[in-house]
């Protein structure tokens, strides 16, 4: 009896130590509301004023276009022509900026991981949790951090 009285604490004893050393393996999560950041983010507000400005501009290219060929007998195809290679154009280069900032965003939140100092190693976007308590919530630090960013939207 004596003996599996030792044995249980012997194991016990071991479990608790196996517990303690992989406690600290352990992830603290935190959670960002991306659009809400990316929306109030200084690179964000950029990006959509390029976007906007870019789409301005292809709009006027395009009346322009269909002005320069109204008399032509095919006017209306190539209008249609001209209006889904303007569209692909646009699509293309709000992918890139959309992909831009997304890219600053994940090197601004790798970056606090490195240095925040709650113990947070994950990071997740809000939108895919089922549930989070406020505490988890660190994109007003985000959002500072990736405010101090400048993307050159022009860069090709």
């Amino acid at each position: 009896m004596t003996r599996i009285m030792r044995l249980i604490k012997a194991v016990t004893v071991l479990l608790l130590a196996v517990c303690a050393i992989a406690a600290p393996a352990l992830a603290e999560v935190a959670v960002v509301d991306v659009a809400r950041v990316i929306d109030a983010s200084a690179p964000g507000k950029a990006g959509q004023k390029y976007v906007d400005n870019l789409k301005s501009s292809l709009e006027e290219e395009l009346e322009r276009f269909v002005k320069k060929t109204e008399k032509d007998k095919d006017a209306q195809a190539k209008a249609a022509d001209k209006q889904a290679e303007l569209n692909a154009r646009f699509a293309a280069e709000y992918d890139r900026v959309t992909a831009l900032v997304m890219d600053e965003l994940r090197n601004v939140i790798a970056q606090w991981i490195k240095t925040n100092k709650k113990g947070i190693s994950v990071v997740v976007p809000a939108h895919t949790t089922l549930g989070f308590s406020p505490a988890a919530d660190v994109s007003g630090e985000i959002l500072k951090k990736l405010n101090a960013a400048a993307i050159d939207f022009t860069a090709k």
